[in-house]
């Protein structure tokens, strides 16, 4: 850190949830940036408390698919992260909420969320770690029906999943929705059909070219505001970290709502 520019304290945090508390006690003391060194879910932890502040969020990418850090174009090394911080240029995103819990990149229901619960509650981390989840519950589960209630639209479809998509990354540099932005003022809904193993190949090729929105199996809608009403109450990925929700969602985006490093 460029010590004639910036005075700075390092917090470290202790336990599952100590990031927000102290991300909060940085916006109290009037901080101008809180930098986190993380992953999508430590950048959520922190960064969920800064919405609506002057306090900007700063990130030194430490996860495993850093999937905002990709989207930001904020270098994956963490000296050069610190010397993006030295140049303390900021600008403001989009956010959004899901039944009032909030979150930065991109959250899901169905299939993804269930590849980010076990996957949160395996001890070990990576890529592969988390394609042994990918490969399992493709096996695993199955197509759910939803009903989607839109501003000009209501209607009901068979999804594997749908990722509710604020950036484009999922994380290790594939995009689930190339054409999101964080400062649109839309949720891009990504609603995602199961393919059979013939169709693999096919769909995975879309998605290693980084042209999901182009594959048969996906439809992409771009919206303010939607609630999602599911068969049952399951576990919605916020960020990469799963938490357990009711059986409807209501989805909505909160405009150019956090100031980052950028």
């Amino acid at each position: 850190m460029d010590a004639e520019r910036f005075d700075y304290d390092i917090k470290l945090s202790e336990y599952a949830g100590h990031a927000k508390a102290l991300a909060q006690e940085a916006v109290e003391q009037h901080y101008d940036i809180v930098a986190v060194a993380g992953g999508d879910g430590s950048i959520n932890e922190v960064g969920t408390r800064l919405i609506g502040t002057d306090t900007a969020l700063a990130v030194i990418p430490c996860g495993s698919g850093n999937g905002l850090s990709r989207c930001l174009h904020i270098p994956l090394d963490p000296i050069k992260a610190l010397e993006l911080i030295n140049r303390n240029a900021t600008c403001l995103i989009d956010t959004v909420v899901v039944n009032e819990v909030p979150f930065i990149s991109i959250s899901g229901t169905g299939y993804d969320a269930q590849v980010a619960d076990d996957y949160a509650k395996d001890p070990h981390r990576g890529f592969n770690t988390y394609f042994r989840y990918i490969v399992k519950n493709y096996f695993h589960l199955g197509e759910k029906e939803y009903t989607l209630v839109l501003p000009d639209r209501t209607f009901t479809t068979k999804a594997f999943f749908i990722s509710f998509a604020n950036s484009n990354q999922m994380g290790y540099d594939v995009p689930i929705s190339p054409k999101a932005s964080l400062w649109d003022g839309k949720i891009d809904l990504c609603i995602v059909r199961k393919p059979n193993a013939l169709e693999l190949p096919i769909v995975g090729s879309y998605f290693l070219s980084k042209n999901m929105d182009k594959s048969p199996k996906v439809d992409i809608l771009q919206v303010e505001e939607a609630t999602i009403i599911r068969p049952e109450a399951a576990v919605v990925n916020i960020d990469g970290e799963s938490m357990m929700f009711e059986k409807d969602l209501h989805i909505k985006i909160n405009p150019l709502s956090l100031k980052v490093v950028v």
